[in-house]
Order: C-alpha cells, then sequence, then structure tokens
C-alpha cells in the first residue's frame, strides 16, 4: 500500500512540475470473495475478501511508466452459529507488507516471495500496453515471466486494466 501511495505522489510531483504533461496517473482494484466457505462440523467458516490495488502511470500513447501491485487479504473466520473466531482488533497488512512471512517461497517452484514475483510481473509490464499485458494468460505463457513468477495474474492483469483506464 505504501509503494502505491508513493507512485501516485510522484506521479502528482510530476505532473504539477510540468515536467510530464502528457504522463497520466491511474488507480485500480479487483475485489473477489471467491475463497470464503461455510462452516462446516470439521472446519471453521471462512469469510475472505482479496483485494488487488494497482496503481499506474501512462504516458500518452497509455504504455505503461510505472506500475505499482499489491494485495490486501482479509480473513475472518467463524464457526457454525456464525460467532466470529478472529480477532477483530488484529491489525491487517497487504501481501508486499507481510513480506517473507507471507510463507510462498517454501512453496514456489521458482524459490520466489510473493512480493518477489509481483516485483518482477512490474518490472514485465513496464513498457506495455494494457493491450500487450492482458494478452498474457499465464506466466508460463511469456519467456521473460516463466521463470519468475508462477502465481496466477489475471485479477493483477485486471486492476492495472481497470487503473490503465481511469489515468488521468
Amino acid at each position: 500500500m505504501k509503494k502505491v501511495l508513493a507512485l501516485t505522489l510522484v506521479a502528482v510531483l510530476l505532473a504539477g512540475c510540468g515536467a510530464a504533461a502528457s504522463v497520466k496517473t491511474g488507480l485500480g482494484q479487483n475485489i473477489s470473495i471467491a475463497k470464503s466457505s461455510d462452516a462446516t462440523a470439521e472446519a471453521e467458516g471462512l469469510a475472505q475478501v482479496d483485494t488487488v490495488m494497482a496503481a499506474v502511470t501512462v504516458d500518452s500513447a497509455k504504455k505503461i511508466l510505472g506500475v505499482v501491485i499489491d494485495t490486501a487479504q482479509v480473513r475472518v473466520n467463524f464457526d457454525t452459529a456464525g460467532k466470529i473466531t478472529t480477532d477483530l482488533n488484529a491489525e491487517q497488512k497487504t501481501k508486499v507488507e507481510i513480506g517473507d512471512a507471507y510463507g510462498m517461497k517454501k512453496a514456489s517452484s521458482i524459490g520466489r516471495e510473493w512480493y518477489e514475483q509481483i516485483a518482477e510481473l512490474e518490472k514485465w509490464m513496464i513498457g506495455k500496453t494494457i493491450d500487450q499485458i492482458t494478452a498474457v494468460k499465464s506466466p508460463a505463457d511469456e519467456a521473460d515471466l516463466k521463470s519468475k513468477v508462477t502465481v496466477s495474474i489475471s485479477d493483477y492483469q485486471a486492476a492495472v486494466a481497470e487503473a490503465v483506464s481511469n489515468a488521468r
């Protein structure tokens, strides 16, 4: 989230200084509750909201000059009576803020944590249009991504597409 705000501030400063009148900034999001589940006799229920956030700067041709992506994955557990069992006062962090503690590295076939994979995806997006970005169905299909990114990218593409559409 801090990176998203920082990119936005830099873009505003550039535009305000007249350094890049054709540079535009946009914010986008993609929200899903698809990973939520009912409580059963064997397991607590889960209300999960995954919010992908993206900030972009684009040039006059709408090519990506800068992009920052992060995800807030908020989970609330409940029992079969519907009583919430999650600490409602616990701090909620984004995946970037969680960093190495997210734990993807040990399960990753490429030995990279979530934030490292997203950083590689962000680098790959620089210089591309949204059509070029959304044309890729899987990182495995793209030579520059397949050894650096294994996570599904469709939600990130959607958030970036919205950010580009919102660029002003």
